[in-house]
């Protein structure tokens, strides 16, 4: 960790990547780290893929949206956070990948290390409690900007901290951060109790949708791209219904499926107890963590894709 927070200050530029369809802990981590480089005159800047969706606009996250066809950046340093390997980035993830001066900070297990100079800790709830730990061993102040931005990361990735991933260690960053005198009621409020008429459209279809399988411990949800452009929706709108098949009371693994406007099938996969999905992700090419994990499957419809993850669920 020293080492990459050292390498990080010696850079004039920066640039920070973050991976395709940004959670909060991805752009709150890259965001508070951006802060902290400028704070010390490094010119540093925020890529994404695609823009932000409204969920991760409540705080300023004003972020340079790339296209296939725009001019590559010409950093020193090219930085990704929160991304596990260089496909995650997206369309520039084989450029940032190529680039001799990279570095990798990230929480899950990484398939295809690409850093340069990385930092990965997998039993740590979020990167964003990583990013604290860099910026707190580095001497950075951490300002109610960083603060505001680290919260919402740490606080996301956890479930609200529920998961069990949360330790006594996550307990102590949050009351350092909540010191700084951030408004976490306002930054609970927009995070979990701000719904569009959209986003309740969108849920009553994936309660319609949903199907139990082995005796009601595996459930599954789904939204079609049809369904998706009948509200209007935003690729964002969906989000938050990753857990809801899980909610069911006696279900123990879930899954949750998302058509995409391309065709290809979003997964997004949660456990209880003891099950670990992360196996079963990364059977079809995905990943994750024990009781969260995902992967996409391209060229078949979202009836076959759930066909095959329940073959594989059921195994579990």
């Amino acid at each position: 960790m020293q080492k990459v927070i050292d390498h990080l200050k010696k850079q004039s530029s920066v640039a920070i990547f973050v991976h395709v369809n940004p959670d909060w802990d991805c752009i709150g981590s890259a965001m508070a780290l951006r802060c902290a480089l400028r704070s010390i005159g490094i010119k540093s800047d925020v890529f994404t893929e695609t823009p932000l969706s409204r969920h991760l606009c409540i705080l300023d996250t004003d972020v340079i949206t790339y296209s296939e066809n725009a001019v590559a950046p010409d950093y020193e340093c090219y930085c990704a956070v929160d991304v596990g390997s260089a496909d995650r980035i997206g369309l520039w993830g084989t450029f940032v990948a190529e680039k001799e001066n990279t570095v990798c900070i990230d929480h899950h297990y990484l398939n295809a290390p690409f850093g340069k100079v990385s930092y990965v800790e997998p039993k740590r709830s979020a990167t964003g409690e990583l990013i604290y730990e860099m910026l707190t061993l580095g001497g950075f102040e951490i300002t109610k900007e960083i603060a505001s931005y680290l919260y919402c990361a740490i606080s996301s990735d956890t479930g609200s901290f529920q998961y069990a991933s949360v330790n006594r260690r996550t307990y102590e960053i949050v009351i350092a951060l909540t010191d700084t005198g951030i408004n976490t009621t306002w930054l609970c409020s927009m995070l979990y109790e701000r719904n569009s008429l959209t986003q309740l459209k969108l849920k009553a279809e994936a309660i319609n949708s949903i199907k139990l399988y082995k005796n009601g411990t595996i459930a599954t949800a789904k939204l079609t791209n049809e369904t998706m452009v009948k509200y209007n929706a935003d690729k964002s709108d969906a989000d938050a219904l990753a857990q809801l098949p899980r909610s069911i009371d006696g279900v123990m693994i879930s899954a949750f499926l998302k058509e995409l406007p391309d065709g290809s099938i979003r997964v997004n996969l949660r456990s209880l107890g003891d099950y670990s999905v992360e196996p079963v992700a990364k059977i079809f090419g995905g990943g994750g963590h024990k009781k969260a994990a995902g992967c996409t499957f391209e060229g078949i419809s979202i009836e076959e894709a759930e066909k095959q993850l329940i073959e594989e669920l059921i195994k579990l």
